[in-house]
This record gives C-alpha cells, structure tokens and sequence, in this order.
C-alpha cells in the first residue's frame, strides 16, 4: 500500500509525527516533513537523514503549494496543541490551528492530485456530554481556546471534502503518550518526571475526570488505517473518533507511581476544575477499518 508512495506530513517532528514518519518509511514510503525547526522527534529517533525536510512556517501558502505537490498523501499534524499553550498565545494558536489548517487544504486544493488528506483533530472538541457515549455526529461544545481552534479546524476540513471532492478524513484522537513528548506538564510524563525525582506528583484538578488514554504508536496506526481506509473507499469527509477504555486522573497517577514503586501520595490540590467526562465512541473506525489498540496502560 505505502511501497513508493509520496508522503507529506506537517507536523513531522513532533510527539505523533516522529513515529508516523517512522512507520512510513518501514512501509517504503518517501516521505517529507514539513515543520518550523529541524530540533525534535526526527533528530532524537535518528530519522532526519532518511526524509526530505521543508523548514518553515505552516502559514507560508506559497510554500505549502510546492510541499504538496506530487504528494500522493498528506498527514498534517502541525498544531498548537497544548491547552495551557493555547490559552497563553491565543493569537498564535487561532493562526496556526486555523488558519494553518486552512492553508493546507487550500494548497492541496490548487496544486494537489492526493488520493487521501488526513488532518488530525482532537478528543477535546466535544465538552460535556453528560458522561453520554459521543459519537462523529456529537455535538461540538468545548469553548476553551484550543479546543474552540480545532472545532474550527474540524469543520474546515469536513468543509473542503463536501464543497471541492476532497479525499478528506478527520481523525478526532484521544490523549496520546509516549516517548519524546514535549510536554512535560502532560499528565503522564509530568507524573514520570516528578517519580523520577523523588517528588509527590501533583494532581492540579480534584482528578476525577475520566478519560481515554492511547499509546502513540496506537494511534499512528489508527491514521495509517483512516489513509488507507481513505485511498480504497474515496472517503470524502468522514470523522473518526479514536480511543479506548477510559480511567480517572487519580487513577491514572497511582497506578504510574505503583508501577514505578513509589509511595509516596500524590499532591491533589482541587485548584483547576475538572473538565467533562470523555467517552468517545471510537466504533466506526474500528468496524471500517479494523483499527484496535495493542497496547494497555
């Protein structure tokens, strides 16, 4: 399927688009990542040297044209994707998620001949659902600055596959962990780090939120399905939710410090309020697909 094929991905150094990279090129594919600094995933893993790097910013449209031409897929990862990071630069974050996203599927509008556009959306535009299963036709409630961004995102997506034939699928992911993240105030590398150090971890909310937690090589796997899924089917449009069981923060974080023989008692301080429930109902992608995940917590 990936043997020779052209492969863009935005966002390519980063936390998911290092392994997707990887992946692609164990599957013979000739890939080029398009992202602001050469410093990150690629470099860590040893991979710069096996792809084709553009060095720029995702809202260069004249250069995004030239990136995806003769691209036969394009995976655009590129984002704001921190919560704090969002609301902190929200200028920043509505350019890049918004605006960025828009460039993209522009450019492949004017310059591309792709058999599949993937663009990666998020668990956290759905909000309070009241615990209810939410399924791709949910509604789209969270307000906060990155989660509003990737509505926004989403639906421009969804919008070029309806108005211009697009090969167009959305991935709605949930919280992705592992190696090489660069977000240290996520739950689960911050929780690491703080075991590591021999300091209780601190839990900010009263960590009670239940949600979904998937190992990265997992969800890489579940975007690789949504193209090929895209290439064979002509998908226009379609959105997948992409998770799995769900488990509190509280939870989450005593199991980390049991694993790692700490007993010490985390920190909860009940400042940050909890944010909803999360309970996507990641079905369609495993029925179409025949997507699973293959690792546990």
């Amino acid at each position: 399927m990936w043997e020779r094929k052209n492969v863009l991905v935005t966002g390519g150094n980063g936390l998911m688009g290092g392994p997707l990279c990887k992946r692609l090129l164990e599957a013979g594919a000739m890939v080029t990542v398009y992202d602001t600094s050469t410093r990150g995933v690629l470099e860590q893993m040893g991979l710069l040297k096996d792809v084709h790097f553009i060095r720029d910013t995702i809202l260069a449209l004249t250069r995004l044209r030239g990136a995806v031409r003769q691209q036969d897929v394009v995976f655009h990862l590129a984002a704001i994707s921190g919560v704090e990071q969002s609301r902190a630069s929200k200028m920043d974050a509505f350019e890049v998620n918004v605006r960025g996203t828009w460039l993209v599927l522009q450019a492949c509008l004017e310059e591309g001949n792709q058999q599949a556009i993937v663009t990666a959306s998020s668990n956290h535009i759905y909000g309070d659902h009241d615990g209810e299963p939410t399924l791709e036709d949910s509604a789209l409630r969270q307000l906060d600055t990155y989660s509003a961004t990737k509505v926004m995102a989403d639906y421009c997506a969804r919008a070029y596959a309806h108005n211009y034939a697009l090969p167009i699928a959305v991935v709605r992911n949930t919280n992705c962990y592992g190696a090489n993240d660069p977000h240290s105030d996520h739950l689960i590398p911050g929780t690491i780090l703080s075991v590591m150090a021999g300091e209780a971890p601190v839990i900010r909310s009263k960590g009670i939120t239940q949600k979904s937690y998937l190992y990265v090589d997992d969800v890489i796997d579940a975007y690789m399905r949504v193209a090929e899924y895209t290439m064979t089917q002509k998908v226009y449009g379609l959105a997948f939710n992409v998770s799995d069981e769900r488990v509190s923060v509280n939870k989450l974080v005593s199991l980390i410090c049991e694993l790692m023989s700490f007993d010490k008692e985390p920190i909860v301080l009940g400042q940050a309020n909890d944010q909803a429930d999360e309970n996507m109902d990641s079905s369609l992608v495993r029925n179409l697909t025949r997507w699973k995940p293959q690792h546990t917590l």
